[in-house]
């Protein structure tokens, strides 16, 4: 029954059921069919959420929602062109600087593709750089929002597989970097192809003035990365000073934020978070079904015999990642998953942390594949590109993705060698 628990699923999900439904009508089902209390449903939908460590969601969201509305990130961006903008091509290293540095404040590609990636693209079209270009620069580049800690991704695939988020968080840092100098060589050899226009200098004065103006900014990502890395706060306690931090600058010191804004903000949180937690539940719901029937263990016995290699093993999953990520969010995708694949891997000899950094990557990367990439969307809504001509524009795009993906499937140490350096 197991079987038809997940061919139920997908059959919901592709008629058009949202997500969470098709997960949750799936696993009642189950329940059904086996004669199951119903009682116990109900008791494993609020079990399931009922997490400390899940309560730094609302708070990494909140902060990211904020920053975006309350100035944070215009001024971040301001400061990073008067920095770089007179370079040949400045406003694409601009682009990927600030992705770089407000996905240490958001978590999300979600929140850098809708706030910050707005004001990238409209800085472009005034520049009269290419539109194409630039749409696909900067869709790639909000990957980076689940990749940099915190991530909102990490610390859901944490939660379900029972490891240390700053373990995971630290595991990001390396990637991330990669990541942002593998865009950055091709931001460079672009520059060749598309004649990208040089910006003005800005004066020295000018240049300070931006940077006074960023520095709260450019503090947040400071504290929330060194207080959990040095252990003063823990990843959830993070959280909840970002968010405090960010309304703070927001409302006291740039002053763009007023109470009713501040309300809109707890409000459009609330309703990411709830979708979030409400995905969790019932995913978990699923897993407890797909346990019940032994599913997880007959896939792992499977595989465990069919394949030896563990990196053939990492390249299999890449492939499944990347397929689901295409049709299914990425936190549910996660909470579905890991409890399968996790004693696999264990059983390989592929350590968690580097499996919950890989995995936060691939769901980071299903944000902008189609169908339901929605970071991808909103950059083509901001664009006016269609979104099958997007998706072929990509494509050159998403062949850079599976090559750094190869790499830290194949070199796994640029994953694993910081948090075994700090933690041991």
């Amino acid at each position: 029954m197991g079987a038809w628990v997940i061919v139920i699923m997908f059959l919901l999900i592709f008629v058009g059921v949202p997500i969470t439904y098709s997960l949750g009508i799936a696993s009642l089902w189950f329940f059904l069919v086996s004669d199951l209390p119903l009682t116990t449903f109900a008791q494993k939908l609020a079990v399931s959420v009922d997490s400390f460590t899940l309560i730094s969601l609302p708070f990494f969201i909140i902060a990211g929602n904020v920053m975006n509305r309350g100035g944070i990130t215009r001024r971040l961006f301001t400061f990073c062109n008067d920095l770089l903008g007179n370079i040949k091509g400045g406003l694409n290293y601009v682009t990927v600087f600030t992705s770089l540095i407000f996905s240490a404040m958001s978590g999300s590609a979600l929140a850098n593709a809708a706030g910050l990636g707005t004001l990238q693209i409209k800085a472009m079209e005034e520049k009269h750089y290419s539109k194409e270009f630039s749409a696909c620069l900067v869709t790639t580049a909000a990957v980076l929002g689940p990749i940099i800690p915190p991530s909102v991704i990490m610390i859901v695939y944490a939660v379900t597989a029972g490891t240390s988020i700053q373990s995971m968080f630290m595991g990001g840092v390396l990637p991330g970097i990669l990541y942002a100098v593998v865009l950055l060589v091709t931001c460079k050899a672009a520059c060749h192809k598309y004649d990208f226009p040089r910006g003005e200098r800005a004066s020295f004065p000018k240049l300070l003035d931006s940077f006074k103006r960023a520095i709260w900014a450019l503090l947040a990502p400071a504290i929330i990365l060194v207080g959990i890395f040095s252990g003063i706060f823990t990843a959830t306690e993070s959280g909840a000073i970002a968010a405090i931090y960010s309304v703070f600058v927001g409302v006291f010191v740039y002053r763009d934020l007023t109470l009713q804004d501040v309300k809109n903000v707890l409000l459009e949180s609330a309703k990411t978070t709830g979708t979030i937690l409400f995905i969790s539940a019932t995913a978990t719901v699923l897993g407890f079904c797909l346990s019940m029937d032994q599913i997880p263990l007959k896939l792992a016995n499977y595989l465990a015999g069919t394949i030896s290699n563990k990196y053939i093993l990492l390249v299999v999953l890449v492939v499944v990642y990347l397929f689901l990520g295409c049709i299914m969010d990425g936190s549910a995708i996660v909470i579905t998953t890991v409890p399968i694949f996790a004693p696999l891997c264990t059983m390989m000899g592929i350590d968690l942390v580097y499996l919950g950094v890989l995995i936060a990557i691939l769901m980071s990367v299903g944000t902008i594949t189609p169908p339901v990439g929605i970071a991808m969307f909103v950059i083509s809504k901001n664009t006016n590109i269609p979104i099958e001509r997007f998706t072929r524009l990509m494509i050159p795009w998403y062949a850079l993705i599976v090559v750094f993906l190869m790499l830290l499937v194949f070199i796994p140490q640029i994953v694993t060698f910081l948090p075994q350096l700090v933690y041991g």
